[in-house]
């Protein structure tokens, strides 16, 4: 049992790194288990829409997005409400 959460503690690490989050930014995510799967669940998203580039899928919470007052959705994620990207892009890929 452990393990599975440690398998998924380093894939959500691996995304985090992929992000370019710094260290603080990183535990701020992993410290908090809803976060983390979170950011999981953002990121399967992110590869179902993107399924053709998996690089996109790795820029997109970088990128300035209207959705999110123009600003990153990644700056959602870290200090904004990471439910509300998390259901945009499932909206996103489940209806596109």
């Amino acid at each position: 049992m452990n393990t599975m959460r440690e398998e998924r503690r380093d894939e959500v690490s691996r995304i985090l790194d992929g992000w370019g989050l710094d260290a603080l930014q990183k535990a701020q995510i992993l410290g908090d288990k809803d976060r983390a799967l979170s950011v999981l669940s953002i990121h399967e998203s992110l590869l179902c829409i993107f399924s053709e580039s998996p690089e996109r899928a790795f820029q997109w919470p970088l990128r300035p997005n209207r959705e999110f007052g123009g600003n990153p959705a990644l700056e959602e994620i870290l200090v904004g409400d990471i439910e509300k990207v998390k259901k945009y892009l499932r909206y996103h890929c489940y209806n596109a």
